[in-house]
């Protein structure tokens, strides 16, 4: 072959090779990561009612470069063991905060000194007016209101609704029985606020003295409780409840629980990773709306727009 004939077969595919060189990593615009950034998560208990929510966290997390390390207080629902992981991790510097409150009233004091030196979010309690940088949460009132109303269709007037106070304290949980028994009240119903304690409390017992037509838990890990006991009686009565647990679905199919508010936790995860951040990074970010819910009964949980709240894809 001549050299003027291999020139001609050899140089276009040198033109070629260069051309898919500058085409595969010619510099362009390419995505930023931001640095990492530490996060603490300080729960109100290890139960398995937060998962959801704790992996919306966590799928927030792997998009936004944020490391996550989760605290949970050695006695669930201890404000006061939550007050003493905030101040701890104040002091160990941590970048970012979210904190689930189970005592406004007893966090106070610890979330304005906290709020100066840290950047610290609350989700399910609103807590800025004590200096948190952010809240995502739920209209709980509404959330209340609905499970009232909800009850009231399945309990004839003047029947006695038994309302289980399973959280003590001043936090969105409290808000969600309080809006419930002014709305059975109103109707025209007995509403009976019971302190509940798996450990100490005898729902028998209760059931018996009370005779109530229906039960209302106001968060997931006293409904999943409930849910349980009714296991295999003949006779219970009608339940209500805010939670949307695998274990809960299971007993609203199965119409051992009446109807449930369910509640977006997995997108409040996501949100309060995300508010935290890109408050930490000074990065512009805008107040989240309340939290959406639901009122699921066992005839509508398949719903679409149901079962992305019941079974949320991670």
């Amino acid at each position: 072959m001549s050299r003027k004939a291999w020139l001609q077969l050899v140089l276009p595919l040198i033109g070629l090779s260069v051309l898919f060189w500058l085409l595969a990593f010619a510099p362009g615009e390419k995505h930023h990561q931001p640095p990492l950034l530490e996060m603490s998560v300080i729960l109100r208990d290890g139960d398995g009612a937060v998962s959801t929510m704790r992996k919306g966290m966590e799928q927030a997390a792997q998009d936004l470069n944020v490391e996550l390390r989760f605290l949970t207080p050695a006695e669930d629902n201890s404000a006061v063991q939550q007050a003493q992981l905030l101040e701890r991790e104040v002091a160990g510097a941590a970048s970012a905060v979210l904190l689930i409150p189970a005592d406004r009233e007893a966090l106070g004091d610890a979330v304005s000194a906290a709020a100066g030196k840290t950047t610290l979010v609350t989700v399910e309690t609103d807590m800025t007016a004590w200096g948190a940088a952010a809240s995502i949460t739920m209209d709980h009132q509404a959330l209340g209101a609905a499970l009232g109303a909800a009850a009231l269709n399945g309990v004839p007037e003047g029947g006695t609704v038994l309302l289980l106070d399973s959280l003590p304290g001043d936090n969105g949980i409290r808000e969600r029985m309080e809006a419930a028994k002014a709305v059975l009240e109103r109707g025209g119903r007995q509403a009976r606020v019971y302190k509940w304690d798996p450990d100490t409390t005898s729902l028998p017992d209760i059931l018996r003295i009370e005779r109530p037509r229906a039960i209302i838990a106001f968060e997931a890990a006293a409904l999943a409780d409930v849910a349980e006991l009714s296991r295999g009686e003949d006779t219970f009565p009608l339940l209500y409840g805010c939670g949307s647990t695998s274990g809960i679905a299971a007993a609203l199919e199965k119409g051992r629980v009446t109807a449930i508010t369910a509640v977006n936790v997995f997108s409040a995860g996501y949100l309060a990773v995300e508010a935290a951040a890109a408050l930490a990074r000074h990065e512009d970010w805008t107040a989240a709306a309340p939290v959406a819910f639901s009122i699921v009964r066992q005839e509508t949980m398949y719903d679409s727009d149901n079962q992305k709240l019941l079974f949320p894809v991670t």
